[in-house]
């Protein structure tokens, strides 16, 4: 069986695991399916179950494996480049946490993991922290983390030091340890190492004899990646060497495994993607069949009732049509003076005035909101309010009336007050009340819990350390901010789930993280529209002070994370 295999063997085995009680071992299940997805080439999936790891080790009350775990994320987030400063708080976190505790085995790894990080930007400072990393793993020895600095000084010593002999003496002592524990798939990481130190030095017979030795071993972890590094890099070494037959032959079978896991990963997207439309297709069947059963039954007893609904909801759609016209005029107005506005403005004063210009659209809008849910619950509320006193007081002035009259009143009822109870709904939903009185985690919690579609759109809500509250102005702006955010991934992004994360740094700074798994989009296309737009988001973070990006690829979801210092 091939190492893919297995680890699609170890996940499809602890999948049943998932439903522990115990909030520890289920860390260590979704730990463990974290990495079998990572030596896959499952980034994402692999990040999601360790993100999972994570909080249940908070919740178990284990912090420092819920820092170790924080690493395994740090490491992803590092082999994506745009995610590369989020690496390094993280491990700037993990440092911390570390010198807390005064364990040189964790300093050793937060010492290891900043020096990986610095290699290219930084290759001198990036020695001295994989100096110090040795210092402390020689206090509390482990192999296993003694072996990868040394690796790791060896790529540094090569790659960007240019000293493929000082890189050799690294190697050769992890060569001769890997070889005593017969860890194959170590000894050939040594083997390619090394022979990267020869082909620096121009020796590329030796070379290719260590990259033979390598591709001879029964490797089992992340086996396809592997192989094709190894006949990629034999192919670099026969081409020095002049032989073009034999370099062609290894860049041929580099491509051809390629290719093979190219076709892996399509096949399990197909599969997952085959497998969720067959239960959605299932669900809207059995919908539909409900649906169809219900209305034919509604028809035998409910004639006179749905005149009572047809005249409320005409009601609540000419008055909502009323107020959103009214609502579009004042938005005009207010754009075509915004219009005027920036005619008037010199050049050096652009920028400033614009944000200003935001912020005053985004109260309007929170005037308008106000204004809206006022008017739905003072005039509609007390309406619905007074039909349904009405009614009651003709069924009290009925009196004995036959049971399936009786009946018709009471369903008669129930819409009423469920008229009445949607209409506040309504008018709560556009008030920014919530948000002053109960926080902006709640807040948020509530609105994803009303976005969310079952079975069609799952919105999950992950905040930490947001423990205080936050200015009330702030709080209405970030909680503006996802709502736009979330409306426009529901309209556009065809998703299934969407994640937002509240972060709270050391009551530094806020971290937004928002992302789906929806068709993605151009960034550079995106047109301004209604509401707050991702130009004005974009803007308003700029103005308190944050950062903004977005990170999207077709088909493969979105990601966008705003910054924001407290």
């Amino acid at each position: 069986m091939s190492a893919e295999g297995r680890n699609y063997s170890v996940i499809k085995y602890l999948t049943p695991f998932q439903t522990l009680k115990n909030k520890e071992e289920l860390a260590k299940v979704y730990k463990y399916m974290a990495s079998a997805y990572s030596k896959n080439n499952q980034e994402d999936k692999s990040f999601e179950y360790y993100t999972k790891s994570k909080l249940k080790y908070l919740e178990a009350g284990n912090k420092e494996q819920s820092m170790e775990v924080t690493l395994d994320i740090a490491y992803l987030c590092s082999t994506q480049n745009h995610n590369l400063e989020t690496a390094k708080k993280i491990i700037q976190e993990y440092i911390v946490f570390a010198k807390e505790t005064g364990k040189d085995n964790l300093l050793a790894n937060g010492y290891y993991n900043w020096a990986t990080l610095l290699i290219e930007d930084n290759p001198n400072e990036s020695k001295m922290f994989f100096k110090k990393a040795l210092e402390h793993n020689n206090k509390a020895f482990n192999e296993k983390t003694y072996i990868t600095i040394n690796n790791n000084l060896g790529v540094l010593y090569n790659e960007m030091l240019q000293k493929p002999d000082s890189a050799l003496y690294y190697f050769n002592k992890n060569l001769d340890l890997t070889i005593k524990t017969n860890d194959l798939n170590e000894i050939c990481t040594n083997y390619i190492n090394i022979a990267g130190c020869y082909y620096y030095k121009s020796e590329y017979n030796k070379a290719i004899e260590f990259l033979n030795k390598a591709n001879e071993l029964e490797i089992n972890a992340y086996v396809d990646k592997t192989k094709s590094l190894i006949h990629n890099f034999l192919s670099i070494n026969y081409e020095a060497l002049g032989d073009y037959e034999k370099g062609y032959k290894n860049l041929y079978k580099h491509t051809q495994i390629q290719n093979k896991i190219n076709e892996e990963l399509q096949s399990i997207k197909v599969s997952e993607l085959q497998i969720f439309y067959e239960t959605k297709e299932k669900d809207l069947e059995n919908k539909a069949l409900k649906n169809q059963n219900s209305l034919l039954e509604s028809k035998r007893k409910i004639n006179l009732l749905v005149l009572f609904v047809l005249i409320g909801v005409l009601i609540s759609i000419i008055i909502i049509s009323l107020l959103t016209v009214k609502n579009a005029k004042k938005k005009q107005l207010i754009a075509e003076q915004e219009k005027l506005l920036e005619k008037q403005k010199l050049a050096t004063t652009l920028k400033e005035h614009e944000l200003q210009n935001i912020d005053l659209m985004l109260e309007s809008q929170e005037n308008e909101r106000i204004k809206m849910a006022n008017e739905l619950h003072d005039n509609l509320g007390s309406m619905l309010a007074t039909l349904k006193l009405n009614f009651q007081n003709l069924k009290r002035q009925k009196e004995g009336l036959i049971d399936e009259e009786n009946k018709l009143y009471e369903k008669t009822d129930d819409l009423i007050e469920e008229a009445y109870q949607k209409v506040r709904d309504m008018a709560h939903l556009k008030n920014t009340g919530i948000i002053g009185n109960e926080g902006l985690v709640p807040a948020v919690k509530k609105m994803a819990d009303k976005m969310s579609i079952l079975n069609l759109l799952e919105i999950n809500v992950i905040p930490f350390g947001l423990k205080d509250r936050l200015d009330n102005k702030l709080e209405v702006s970030l909680f503006r901010m996802i709502q736009e955010l979330c409306t426009n991934i529901i309209k556009h992004a065809k998703a299934s789930e969407v994640n937002i994360y509240l972060t709270q740094h050391n009551g530094t700074d806020i971290n937004l993280i928002i992302e789906d798994n929806g068709i993605g989009f151009d960034p550079k296309a995106v047109k301004s529209s209604e509401g707050m737009g991702l130009k004005n988001i974009e803007k308003k973070v700029e103005q308190m002070g944050g950062t903004f990006s977005i990170d999207t690829i077709k088909n493969k979801g979105t990601t966008i994370i705003i910054d924001i210092p407290l």
